[in-house]
């Protein structure tokens, strides 16, 4: 299934009918109305390569029909945790919500808690499919973020492409954050162990043999379903992954 297959899945197994759900280069948004009760609706809306947004609910409340907006701020957002911050637009209200920490109850006030429910659950399912947060950075699914960068790049002068990418490896997957990297920027990256993502096996070689010029880098397959090709710099000094292609 697609990011967005397993989102919509995810949601109706909480009681949400999805009625739009689009992950990509463009942004992300969700938009799901109660499968059992017509009247709340959420809807989230993240800018592209950003883990900032807002979360619009609505609902009927004593025969009103009431609209909230909440900005968000995700701190992390993965299968095991979702860290993020809803303040309220129109009271300033801050909510910290950390699904892995027991949270007072008296900081779960009607409406924002049902805000924060949708929310997490949202993440929990986009993380399954489709994209997470790690650390504030937004990084998406390999197969989804890949082909945007490249037309990405086909419609960049030659001065303006980008070859390198952050990837992280999560949940059995490797996701990608669609903010490009300098050279410069990918060396330091490397150096600290973290994985990069090269938009061809030369250049990803290529940063490999950079980060340990003793020796020639060390080329791998994908070690598993949903893991990339890819080369470590010699004797995994420095321990990182220099990604490269689509899923095996």
């Amino acid at each position: 299934m697609s990011g967005e297959e397993i989102v919509d899945k995810g949601l109706a197994g909480e009681g949400f009918d999805a009625e739009a759900v689009e992950v990509g280069l463009d942004g992300i948004g969700i938009v799901a109305r109660s499968a059992t009760d017509s009247d709340f609706m959420m809807r989230l809306d993240l800018a592209a390569g950003s883990s900032n947004g807002t979360m619009t609910v609505s609902e009927t409340v004593d025969g009103l029909h009431v609209t909230d907006v909440y900005g968000v701020d995700i701190r992390e957002s993965t299968v095991e945790r979702a860290v993020f911050d809803l303040t309220d637009t129109t009271t300033g209200e801050v909510l910290h919500y950390d699904s892995t920490a027991a949270s007072p109850s008296i900081a779960f006030v009607i409406p924002i808690a049902f805000a924060a429910i949708s929310l997490s659950t949202a993440l929990y399912y986009l993380a399954v499919g489709a994209a997470i947060v790690i650390s504030g950075a937004l990084a998406l699914e390999t197969a989804k973020a890949v082909s945007k960068i490249l037309e990405e790049n086909d419609r960049r002068s030659a001065s303006k492409r980008r070859y390198y990418y952050a990837a992280v490896r999560e949940n059995g997957k490797v996701y990608i954050s669609p903010s490009g990297l300098t050279a410069t920027q990918a060396l330091a990256r490397g150096r600290k162990g973290w994985d990069v993502w090269a938009t061809s096996a030369a250049y990803a070689r290529s940063l490999a043999r950079k980060l340990n010029p003793s020796r020639s880098p060390e080329w791998h397959p994908a070690h598993k379903d949903g893991y990339l090709r890819h080369y470590h710099p010699y004797m995994h000094r420095p321990n990182m992954h220099a990604f490269y292609g689509l899923p095996s």
